[in-house]
This record gives structure tokens, sequence and C-alpha cells, in this order.
């Protein structure tokens, strides 16, 4: 079974970053944009940036694909990068996300696991009932990163949770 990310399994949706025209409008900012390879290469060169946004081909992402299929290559690509000290030596947190149902009648529930050095060990294995959205992701980095807001729904408190641990080493007040 070959993993190899394919560019023609990719849409422009993967990369939302590169939608907004303070991205696409700035060639300084375009070009920190880099394909999956270019990953693996810089993890091996202990040269990963802060914050990485990585998203799966459609093949990958189980939507072009199964879930079996998609397991074996989380299997084949995060199982080994969560044991890469060039990886986790930096702190890292791994968001794995699945954001959708197979059907529109029900309501959504977006599944994630974070993996990770920076997970607290006393979290690990539990099931956290906060309220989380995509936004909440979004509320998160700026958090740790004592970012500004965007003004959008990371402006919302209660669509915006920040992630407790984060909140709590940063001293975010909800």
């Amino acid at each position: 079974m070959c993993f190899s990310p394919c560019s023609a399994d990719y849409v422009r949706k993967h990369s939302p970053l590169i939608l907004t025209d303070s991205v696409a409008g700035v060639q300084q900012r375009a070009l920190r944009h880099r394909n999956f390879n270019d990953f693996a290469a810089d993890v091996n060169a202990s040269a990963l940036p802060q914050w990485v946004f990585i998203t799966p081909n459609l093949v990958n992402d189980a939507h072009d694909s199964t879930i079996d299929y998609t397991s074996s290559w989380l299997e084949y690509f995060l199982v080994p990068l969560l044991q890469n000290p060039n990886f986790v030596g930096n702190s890292s947190l791994v968001l794995l996300t699945f954001d959708e149902t197979e059907t529109y009648s029900v309501n959504n529930r977006v599944y994630t696991l974070l993996l990770g050095s920076a997970l607290p060990t006393s979290l690990v294995g539990q099931n956290d009932p906060t309220y989380y959205t995509h936004c909440s992701t979004l509320s998160t980095v700026e958090a740790n990163w004592g970012l500004g807001s965007l003004g959008r729904c990371d402006t919302n408190k209660t669509l915006a949770n920040v992630f407790d641990f984060v909140a709590n080493k940063t001293g975010y007040v909800k």
C-alpha cells in the first residue's frame, strides 16, 4: 500500500490559510506554504517552525477512501513521528481531527485527539467534556503565543474555548 502524498489528491481547501488575502497576497507569507515532503525534511533536520498545519490528501483523510485506509496511513505517518525525538522533543502537540459525519441529517460531532509531548501526562487517556469547535483550535493557538484575536469566531467564548491545559499554562481567562 502506497501512502505517498499525491498532489492530485489535494484540493485548495486543504490549505485554509492560503485562501486569505493576507497570506496569498503577501509573497513572503505565501512562500511559507510548503508541501508534505518538506515536513519530513524539516523533522529530520530538526528545523520545524513553531506551528505547522498539515492536512492529509483526500485519500488519506478518508474522504475518498475508508477509515481502515486512513488508519493504516496514520500508523504509517503518525506513529513514527510521535516517536521521533526531533519532533516530540520540542513540546509538540498534534491535534488529530475528524470533522464530518456521513449524513447532514445528524448534528456534526468533531472528534479530536490530542497527542504529543506538550500534553500533560495527567490528561493522557482522558476525555474532556468541554464544548470545543474549530474556533477553539484557533483560540488555543492565539492564547499559546499571546497573539491577538482575528475578531471572528475566536472572540466568541462559547464557540472558541481554549483547550484547558493551554489556558492554565498561559493564564487565559474564559
